[in-house]
């Protein structure tokens, strides 16, 4: 059995909203009642909800308008920008440890 996350109901609760045309307005409020959450804190399940399903949402006259997908999806960092950020980190602890202070590593518990 899997449990139903906030973010999954989020996503589905804007997604047939979106269809109906409820206004933007009503679609945080019926987050904040079937979520049990802050108003910011449904803002923010309706905004990550907006981008899981690629779609902007603007307000015409209360009205909710479905446009266009995204034109920037989310993508994971690709591993050779990954080992070259973590490269960059290495090389400021490095750094630092030089200067006489003292830095543990945060990759130090990540295998490579």
């Amino acid at each position: 059995m899997t449990k139903k996350t906030n973010l999954s109901k989020a996503t589905d609760i804007v997604e047939v909203q979106v269809e109906k045309r409820t206004p933007k307005k009503e679609i945080i409020q019926m987050l904040v009642d079937e979520l049990q959450v802050s108003r910011s804190n449904a803002f923010v399940y309706f905004t990550k909800a907006s981008k899981a399903l690629g779609i902007s949402i603007k307000q015409d006259r209360s009205t909710v308008v479905r446009s266009s997908r995204a034109k920037n999806p989310v993508t994971e960092t690709s591993p050779a920008k990954a080992a070259v950020k973590v490269a960059e980190v290495d090389a400021v602890i490095a750094k630092l440890k030089a200067s006489g202070a003292t830095v543990a590593s945060p990759f130090a518990g990540l295998s490579a």
